[in-house]
């Protein structure tokens, strides 16, 4: 009897290796899923509510002028509330690393609530004014602080640039709903519509971040929260001068844009804060993998020339494009520079260096108000931004230094 002929079995199909690439970004994806759904998200989205009461307040120029406020006042009483953050920050950078971070920022929320609140009692440019504003700047110094320094201790070392990128957002995206909103509320309810939404909206945000564990135990031993390396205090000479370029055209492009008549103010700032944003979710992680170094540096550099491109800058689109360039360049550099300062810091001083960190930069943005007034009112403000460039190279400059230093200590980040 003839067999029959059995068809051989096919071949096992060789398994097709998932590239790595693919597993890097499939397990980068789901880490970043993790971390928006934990801890470290909630933080933000308390930050977020923290800040439409903080940005809502960018139209109290308004209101004061509604009081009969004249310009000077105007200046003054925004200014004091700054001048009451930097009185603020020294004294909340000795104790963060002793208190509940969440319950901190809580109180600070809940302080912005009230002081919100009784701006519906002010009825003229007085003390009451005046007094709110303090309570802000107060509040304001040791909610952000808070808020900052818990962000930074719940972000993964190895995404550490990319988590704090995605923080800054969170404030960013405020910066332009806030005062939107704000305007329509004011423009169909008043004021008093205002200051109650601003109110809630910090409300929230303290019952929000009282939820938020946080894993650093408060230090009760006077003598575990040390002093901060000469780093530190190196890094936060780079930020008064980043502050001082940053604040010279947040304070004075204004202006600039319609005595030049070069379009509309917000052409620049939305092209700004659209660029800012988008780097930081796209962008965030070129410094976890290649070091922070390799992106501040340039990041520094290109802020400068955006800076400089203000004083030659003739045509609306010329404007838009350089305020992509300046958003791209600040996007980049600062939350690169505030995980170049997690690098740096142990956990007991972390609150002390991002006090540090933030009130060196507020110092920055303060003084170049009133410096570069001076250069404008002598010379103009086209040379007042060529002048105003050179602050961003000499951050460079500095961090170039500070990194020398850093490497020296063998901190692996650099």
């Amino acid at each position: 009897m003839k067999a029959s002929p059995t068809t051989p079995p096919d071949p096992p199909r060789a398994r097709v290796p998932t590239p790595v690439v693919e597993l890097h970004e499939a397990r980068g994806a789901s880490r970043s899923l993790s971390l928006l759904r934990g801890a470290f998200g909630r933080v933000m989205a308390a930050n977020f509510a923290f800040f439409l009461n903080f940005a809502s307040f960018f139209l109290l120029p308004l209101f004061v002028k509604e009081l009969g406020g004249s310009e000077s006042t105007v200046g003054m009483v925004m200014g004091c509330g700054g001048l009451a953050t930097l009185v603020t920050l020294p004294l909340v950078g000795r104790w963060i690393d002793r208190l509940s971070r969440p319950w901190l920022f809580a109180t600070g929320s809940f302080a912005m609530t009230l002081a919100a609140a009784g701006y519906l009692l002010v009825h003229d440019t007085g003390a009451l004014l005046f007094f709110l504003r303090l309570v802000q700047g107060v509040a304001f110094g040791a909610s952000f602080t808070a808020a900052t320094t818990l962000a930074a201790s719940l972000a993964p070392p190895d995404m550490r640039a990319r988590a704090l990128g995605w923080f800054g957002v969170s404030t960013l995206l405020t910066h332009a709903l806030a005062p939107a909103l704000g305007e329509e509320l004011i423009h169909r309810a008043g004021f008093p519509a205002l200051f109650l939404a601003a109110a809630a909206c910090s409300s929230f945000a303290g019952f929000w971040m009282i939820r938020v564990h946080d894993p650093l135990v408060p230090s009760t031993l006077s003598g575990a929260v040390g002093r901060l390396p000469a780093a530190h205090y190196l890094l936060g000479a780079v930020m008064i001068f980043f502050g001082m370029g940053f604040g010279c055209v947040t304070t004075y492009a204004a202006s600039f844009i319609q005595a030049e008549h070069l379009g509309r103010v917000g052409a620049f700032f939305t092209a700004y804060t659209a660029c800012a944003i988008a780097v930081r979710i796209f962008g965030g992680s070129l410094s976890d993998r290649w070091g922070r170094t390799v992106v501040v540096l340039p990041a520094l550099v290109l802020l400068g020339t955006s800076i400089f491109a203000l004083a030659v800058v003739r045509s609306p689109l010329a404007l838009v494009t350089t305020g992509a360039i300046f958003g791209l360049a600040q996007g980049m550099a600062y939350p690169t520079l505030h995980a170049f300062l997690v690098d740096l810091s142990p956990a007991p001083v972390l609150g002390k260096a991002q006090a540090l960190f933030n009130g060196s930069f507020n110092l920055g943005v303060m003084s170049s108000a009133f410096l570069f007034g001076l250069v404008a009112d002598a010379w103009g403000q086209r040379p007042m931004f060529a002048l105003a460039a050179a602050t961003p190279f000499a951050a460079a400059l500095l961090f170039g230094l500070g990194t020398k230093i850093v490497s020296q200590r063998r901190f692996h980040q650099w």
